[in-house]
């Protein structure tokens, strides 16, 4: 007597699935330093876009005003950011920027050091003086408040050049100084 065919039993062996977990921790290992960079680099781009963007909106209140307009920045505050005052009159509002997107987790240096104002005149340069005579920022050096080995700094430049307002890798200075995205070697 002939049996009817056995059904056919679907699934996976232990020894297929050991491999499969093998290699997805293989890859998980090799991947993992590089997203920790991915996003430390992520947050300081994203700091220094959001300092660039702030100074370039209180030049264009200057220019639109015809009036002097400080950008003061103020990483340290509960909730990070900047803000832009009239000097004539400061009690008029002006807009004022908030740190997201993990950039709050990031560090900052001013130079010179303890500088944390910049004074746009009215034709949208940096005033050689804030309105307290202390002297203008002219660099903030951005990184991470952790130190993520490969990750790298950006810089935020006021003043100067054809732009005014750069955002520039001080690493890049070293392997390309003529490029755009390097930082210009004092």
């Amino acid at each position: 007597m002939l049996k009817p065919f056995a059904p056919m039993v679907r699934g996976f062996t232990l020894i297929e699935v050991l491999i499969v977990l093998v290699i997805a921790v293989v890859l998980l290992m090799m991947v993992g330093p590089n997203v920790a960079v991915w996003i430390a680099d992520s947050r300081i781009r994203a700091a220094a876009e959001h300092v660039a963007g702030g100074l370039r909106v209180a030049q264009a209140e200057a220019i639109k005003r015809n009036e002097d307009v400080e950008f003061i920045l103020d990483p340290t505050a509960d909730t990070g950011g900047w803000t832009l005052n009239l000097v004539a009159t400061p009690a008029t509002p002006l807009p004022a920027g908030v740190f997201q997107e993990g950039a709050r987790l990031t560090q900052f240096t001013v130079l010179p050091a303890g500088n944390t104002i910049v004074t746009f005149s009215g034709l949208g340069t940096v005033r050689a003086a804030n309105a307290d005579a202390s002297l203008p920022f002219e660099q903030v050096t951005i990184a991470p408040t952790t130190v993520v080995p490969g990750t790298r700094n950006l810089r935020v430049l006021v003043g100067g050049g054809r732009t005014g307002i750069k955002i520039c890798d001080p690493q890049w200075t070293l392997i390309d100084p003529d490029d755009a995205k390097a930082c210009p070697v004092p």
